[in-house]
């Protein structure tokens, strides 16, 4: 039991101190294997690109830690409800046939 304990906390120390790196116009954070990065980027810590609201870039998906106030990559909905149907009405009259999450109740076609 106290290697598991060891391995989490150098499992934890090696992810705190991941360097990623940071474009100078950007607003994501990189892997070093990145095509995004090019020889102007600026190593950081996940730390720091935490505390500077970078979020990870799809291409590389470098890691994400939820200590530091990362999502785990998945957006949620703005909104209550789990899935509604929306209230919109088509150019035929009839009510829209796509459901949607987002709280006010309207597909991405019918957004008020």
């Amino acid at each position: 039991m106290n290697k598991f304990l060891l391995l989490i906390l150098f499992f934890t120390l090696h992810l705190n101190a991941q360097k990623v790196y940071r474009t100078p116009s950007g607003s994501k954070y990189h892997l070093a294997s990145c095509r995004m990065v090019k020889n102007v980027s600026s190593e950081i810590t996940l730390e720091i690109a935490a505390k500077q609201g970078l979020s990870p870039c799809k291409i590389c998906k470098p890691p994400t830690n939820s200590v530091y106030g990362f999502s785990s990559g998945k957006k949620k909905a703005n909104g209550v409800n789990a899935k509604n149907r929306c209230k919109g009405i088509t150019k035929a009259g009839t009510r829209c046939k796509h459901y949607t999450s987002i709280g006010n109740d309207y597909c991405y076609q019918h957004q008020p």
